[in-house]
């Protein structure tokens, strides 16, 4: 059996509620509600220009604001979908070179293919715990991982 979305029934015991109508874009209804305040042009002699200038302030469009969650969701499919490592080479590099110095003297020197190698290992690496991470907190019913005391 297929699973299907049960829309609310309006039943006859309610009471009908009133709509609202809304005719036009916001911004027609900011002018008529008087929320949109021009400036009228000056008697100094404006020219074409600065009138234009203040018709394209007026219909200049705002940009669209997205629902939270689905930026990141657009950019967590992006980043997916891409090959490349995410971490900066340079800082990557300085750490290992950090790391290998507070261990051992004589290793002083990397070779770039052997840093790449480690770098994408590390990533590897990274990218399963915070699959695991995540998997973890769904788990406990939550939605945002967070780190545990």
């Amino acid at each position: 059996m297929a699973r299907t979305k049960h829309t609310a029934k309006r039943g006859l015991s309610r009471p009908h509620r009133k709509r609202f109508q809304f005719t036009g874009s916001p911004s027609a209804r900011r002018k008529a509600a008087g929320l949109w305040i021009l400036h009228p042009q000056s008697d100094t002699g404006a020219s074409s220009e600065d009138a234009h200038q203040g018709t394209q302030r007026q219909t200049e469009k705002r940009s669209r604001r997205s629902r939270p969650g689905v930026v990141a969701l657009r950019e967590i499919r992006r980043l997916q979908k891409l090959t490349k490592l995410l971490i900066p080479f340079a800082p990557f590099a300085r750490l290992i070179r950090e790391i290998t110095g507070f261990y051992s003297r004589e290793v002083t020197r990397w070779t770039p293919d052997a840093l790449l190698a480690l770098q994408e290992a590390a990533e590897c690496h990274l990218q399963a715990m915070f699959e695991d991470a995540y998997l973890c907190s769904i788990h406990a019913k939550r939605v945002t991982l967070s780190k545990s005391y």
